[in-house]
């Protein structure tokens, strides 16, 4: 599993816990919770994304 996907399952089961929270504080803090994986998440995806052109570019400098 990667690492975007581990932070979207967390996300995902933060946002289940605050609709099944009956305190509004506690509701909202899973709901905080789960804005911060999903931030997590796309910072993640950005880096897999860069890493795989940095790796190409240095693999098509090498055959050049």
């Amino acid at each position: 599993m990667s690492t975007p996907n581990f932070y979207n399952e967390r996300a995902a089961a933060e946002r289940i816990a605050a609709e099944q929270e009956s305190l509004p504080q506690r509701r909202e803090q899973h709901v905080r919770c789960a804005e911060r994986w999903e931030e997590m998440a796309q910072a993640a995806q950005e880096t897999e994304r860069r890493t795989a052109i940095n790796e190409a570019d240095k693999r098509a400098k090498i055959l050049s």
